[in-house]
C-alpha cells in the first residue's frame, strides 16, 4: 500500500505539458503575416485581426486582475489601430471611391468602442483610465474614417 501511495504521488507530481494559448499563437501568426504584407488593405485587415485578439487578451487580463497585463495589451491595441489608420491614410486613396480598408477599420472600431466600454465597466472607477484612453483613441480614429468616407460622398451631391 505504501509503494502504491508513493507511486501515485510521483505520478501527480509530474507536470503535464500545457498547450500554448491558441490566441497567443494566432496573435504571433497575424504579426508574422503583417510583416510580410505589402498591400495596404491587407495590412489593415491584419491589424484589425491583431487588435481583436488583443482586446480578448485585455478582457482576460481584467478578469484575472492582471492590471499590468491589461495595460500592456491596451498599449499594443492602440498601436495596432493607429498603424492601421496610418496605413490607409498614407495610401492617398479616395475613401469614397475605394472604401476597402477604410470601411473595414471603421466597422471594427465601432465594435471595439462598445467592447472597450464593457471592459471598462468590469473595472473600478480608478482602474478605468487606461481603458477609457484606448476607447477615446478608437473613437477618434473612427470619426476620422467616417469623415473620410462620408464627407466626400456628400460633396458629390
Amino acid at each position: 500500500v505504501l509503494a502504491l501511495s508513493l507511486a501515485s504521488c510521483a505520478i501527480h507530481a509530474i507536470p503535464t505539458f500545457q498547450e500554448p494559448d491558441k490566441r497567443l499563437v494566432n496573435l504571433q501568426k497575424e504579426k508574422d503575416r503583417l510583416n510580410r504584407a505589402t498591400d495596404p488593405v491587407q495590412r489593415t485587415k491584419t491589424q484589425i485581426k491583431i487588435s481583436e485578439i488583443l482586446l480578448v487578451l485585455t478582457s482576460d487580463a481584467v478578469r484575472t486582475g492582471d492590471l499590468d497585463g491589461m495595460q500592456e495589451r491596451l498599449d499594443d491595441y492602440v498601436a495596432a489601430i493607429q498603424d492601421a489608420h496610418k496605413t490607409m491614410m498614407k495610401t492617398g486613396r479616395d475613401a469614397h471611391k475605394k472604401p476597402g480598408g477604410f470601411r473595414d477599420l471603421e466597422i471594427a472600431l465601432r465594435r471595439h468602442v462598445n467592447r472597450l466600454k464593457d471592459i471598462g465597466d468590469a473595472l473600478t472607477f480608478e482602474e478605468r483610465d487606461p481603458v477609457q484612453k484606448a476607447r477615446d483613441e478608437a473613437s477618434r480614429i473612427r470619426e476620422e474614417l467616417l469623415k473620410a468616407l462620408l464627407i466626400l460622398s456628400t460633396s458629390l451631391m
